[in-house]
């Protein structure tokens, strides 16, 4: 009987975390999205001519979106042993309106709606605090891109696959966490199936939003269902300004 409870208790387990991708941070896992973070920047008819980093060990390309917003980009990554699927945010490019993103640092709510086109006003939640804020230059991409984000998961769902990795480079990093926040409570609220897992490894991502939002994150992803993997002495974590000083900022930050 002890065995047996102990079984069901596996398999409850199981069941809750997806079944493949568990909590806490995984090597392994994260070496591969730097793997792919590498790639989303670049053409696919130049990756024979890469260097440095190497290609993915597990995933293979299924699909690439096109370029929305502000010179914004995503890839749908797939598992090849395993219904597993990797969403990759490509960070900014060498274009004016891609680093005009990262300087659009107004805050807006993290939740409401927002009137992005004539006919489009967008409705979104990526906190429950009502103080959280988010900055608005990163959240037009995810805006743009999310939709066919969306249909991307519930394409993958229907086929099988409940365990999502989302992940991003420097501004990839920052639009990965509201994407996080925008389908957990996508999820939360009912709108998403309850048994899809979603677990985050951003590199060097900047601050999303203010410390309402980020508690808000901190709660949302408990449990070791979320990272952000950054070097001490870069400086684009230290942005958007936010409670420092110019003299808290690491010396290779130009703005100081």
């Amino acid at each position: 009987m002890k065995s047996l409870f102990l079984s069901l208790l596996l398999c409850i387990s199981f069941a809750a975390t997806g079944g493949i991708l568990q909590p806490g941070f995984d090597s392994a896992e994260y070496l591969e999205t730097l793997r792919v973070n590498h790639r989303v920047f670049v053409d696919t008819a130049k990756w024979d001519t890469l260097t440095g980093v190497p290609a993915p060990v597990a995933y293979r390309l299924e699909y690439r979106a096109p370029e929305v917003a502000l010179d914004n980009r995503w890839d749908l990554w797939m598992h090849t042993d395993k219904p597993v699927a990797m969403i990759a945010i490509r960070g900014t490019v060498r274009t004016e309106v891609s680093f005009m993103a990262n300087l659009y640092a107004a805050m807006i709510p993290a939740s409401g709606e927002l009137q992005l086109e004539d006919d489009w006003l967008f409705e979104y939640k990526l906190a429950q605090h009502p103080e959280a804020a988010i900055q608005v230059g990163w959240f037009i991409g995810l805006a743009y891109m999310s939709g066919p984000i969306i249909d991307k998961i519930d394409s993958c769902y229907q086929k099988g696959v409940r365990d999502f990795i989302l992940t991003g480079h420097s501004q990839g990093g920052a639009i990965c966490f509201m994407l996080t926040a925008f389908l957990e409570n996508l999820r939360r609220d009912g709108k998403l199936p309850a048994d899809i897992q979603f677990k985050t490894y951003c590199s060097a991502g900047p601050k999303p939003g203010n410390l309402s939002f980020a508690y808000d994150y901190e709660h949302l992803t408990r449990g070791g269902w979320a990272f952000n993997v950054v070097n001490p002495l870069d400086w684009v974590p230290d942005v958007p300004f936010s409670i420092q000083t110019v003299d808290d900022l690491t010396p290779v930050n130009p703005f100081k």
